[in-house]
């Protein structure tokens, strides 16, 4: 058999070699362009409750909130501006967004979150209007990447 292999031209022992690599790698280009399209699973992402660690008294910046890898503290600051309260709110770990919101009784006002540039920490700013009367919940999430941290808790503010 060895014999026949090199008594063949140069370019036919080239062409029997060559040949299954190209067969192989035109099976798989062409899985890849029949499949392309398709619809990938959604990927389900985590969800962990917080817990709150005592009362939520933002007046003196007791409110902490933890779970197994996770510390969040709420802290409320001075916004600079007359009428506008501020809550910072610092993460132990990366997050990439956080949403909060008031609760007055069935009703739930959302409030704008932004991160503070260089920083891990976040803050809120909010018209204080909105605390008369004292909304009787705060929900907070945090998004991670494949999880979402939440709490709804009754804060003091």
């Amino acid at each position: 058999m060895l014999n026949w292999f090199l008594g063949l031209s140069l370019h036919a022992r080239i062409a029997i070699m060559v040949a299954p690599i190209l067969g192989i790698g035109g099976y798989g280009m062409m899985d890849l362009w029949v499949n392309h399209d398709k619809p990938k699973a959604p990927e389900q992402a985590t969800l962990q409750a917080l817990q709150l660690q005592g009362e939520c008294l933002l007046a003196t910046n007791q409110c902490k909130l933890h779970h197994e890898k996770i510390d969040v503290s709420l802290m409320r600051a001075d916004s600079g501006k007359p009428g506008i309260a501020r809550i910072n709110i610092a993460p132990s770990i990366h997050v990439r967004g956080i949403q909060m919101s008031l609760v007055h009784g069935g009703q739930e006002q959302q409030i704008i979150v932004e991160p503070i540039p260089g920083t891990e920490t976040w803050f809120a700013e909010f018209p204080e209007t909105l605390l008369t009367p004292s909304p009787s919940a705060l929900r907070i999430a945090l998004a991670q990447f494949g999880r979402v941290s939440f709490a709804e808790f009754p804060a003091q503010f």
